[in-house]
């Protein structure tokens, strides 16, 4: 998009994640409950706001970052009637992912209450999804900062060469994918609220974490090593550096190393690598709307008239269907009315404990709106492929590789 605009939000976006990490850890040890407890308060007058690190951000990163950048993706695609042409029943497809969620918890209860599935594995369904959805989501945030690895080597074809692009395909999973072993096999792994998976099982009178833990961190920092050497050996042989994928890793890498490196990190893990994110697909997103609904009129051609009605037009989307007080009290509602008539006549016990440890009719609720975030995760995968979309490569004026 140009030097200054890829800088600020591209690569530097990623400043964001840091300094939510300079803010938890500024504040968060000394707290009991680090999600919860007051740190300190802000004041206006009479007016005075407790703020606590799930206030300053998990919320903000949620209503202001997260949440409106699902609305970009449905500008992109719902509110255009050429995608609608093109791929109309992948836009129909992408609806169902809101029932994934129920269908996943609400299945083995209802096994398990006709007697085909012994009692506890009630809650299997409930720990899938919760592990499939987040593993989903971590999985589309570092196929973006992939996908951007891409255009730039495209964009630098003279940094470019095959020994260039085997080392890229084969560190950048390590760097980026390991940090989740680093974490599921770690001793405080437990107290971390994610289900169990199996690490905490004894061999040889230590669990199979232990053993796992220092050869993953191992791996990954012989990895990044190897990396940077590479980079710097071909920088001495004369070969040209691509210096805005070099940026955008130096940027990336090390925070989802340290997002997942202790259990005070891990808890906000989620705003720590998808911030910077979040910022990179809305300037994008809004660069590609610039250039393609110029000339046009259509609910997306009017999305992306201003950057102030882009931005207003994501916020309502999330305040009225993914965030907010409006949704949370819609959400109970329609939760009391699973509890209490529904889920009963389906033969389920109403209000039994989910995984989440609320009602079953509120986790079904709760899963039912991630279908915004899925829907957004499956659409991403089926918009932006630039190698086989000659509409998309000639709207970002990006050659196809030699």
């Amino acid at each position: 998009m140009g030097f200054r605009t890829d800088l600020v939000w591209i690569i530097l976006s990623a400043g964001i994640g840091w300094a939510y990490l300079a803010v938890i850890l500024g504040v968060g040890s000394g707290l009991e409950n680090p999600l919860r407890d007051t740190f300190a308060t802000l004041r206006l007058g009479d007016f005075a706001l407790p703020l606590s690190l799930g206030l300053v951000v998990v919320a903000s990163w949620g209503i202001v970052l997260d949440a409106p950048h699902l609305f970009a993706t449905l500008a992109r695609t719902v509110l255009d009637p050429e995608e609608w042409r093109v791929r109309g029943w992948v836009l129909l497809a992408s609806f169902g992912f809101f029932l994934l969620g129920p269908a996943l918890i609400l299945t083995p209860r209802l096994l398990a209450s006709a007697g085909v599935l012994p009692a506890g594995a009630e809650v299997l369904g409930s720990v899938v999804f919760v592990v499939f959805f987040r593993l989903w989501a971590y999985y589309h945030v570092v196929r973006q900062h992939w996908g951007f690895l891409r255009l730039y080597a495209r964009r630098n074809p003279g940094a470019e060469d095959e020994p260039e692009a085997r080392a890229d395909r084969i560190a950048f999973p390590i760097l980026f994918y390991l940090p989740i072993g680093w974490f599921v096999t770690a001793p405080w792994y437990a107290a971390s609220g994610m289900p169990e998976l199996g690490f905490a099982t004894e061999i040889g009178g230590r669990t199979l974490g232990s053993w796992l833990h220092a050869p993953v961190g191992s791996v990954w920092l012989l990895t990044a090593s190897a990396y940077a050497a590479f980079q710097w050996r071909r920088y001495l042989q004369g070969v040209p550096r691509n210096l805005p994928k070099l940026a955008l890793l130096a940027a990336t890498v090390p925070l989802h190393a340290a997002a997942f490196s202790g259990p005070l990190l891990v808890l906000f893990v989620v705003p720590l690598v998808t911030a910077g994110h979040n910022l990179q697909y809305q300037r994008f997103v809004w660069d590609y709307g610039q250039r393609r609904y110029q000339s046009e009129r259509s609910p997306a051609a009017f999305s992306f008239r201003n950057p102030v009605l882009y931005f207003a037009l994501g916020l309502l989307f999330t305040l009225a269907c993914y965030r907010g007080p409006l949704v949370q009290w819609m959400s109970g509602a329609f939760a009391g009315l699973l509890n209490e008539a529904v889920l009963p006549l389906a033969g389920l016990v109403a209000g039994a404990p989910g995984s989440g440890g609320g009602s079953l009719g509120a986790e079904v609720i709760a899963a039912s709106l991630l279908g915004w975030a899925m829907q957004h995760y499956y659409l991403d995968a089926k918009i932006w492929q630039v190698s086989k979309d000659e509409r998309l490569r000639k709207v970002l004026r990006t050659p196809l590789p030699h």
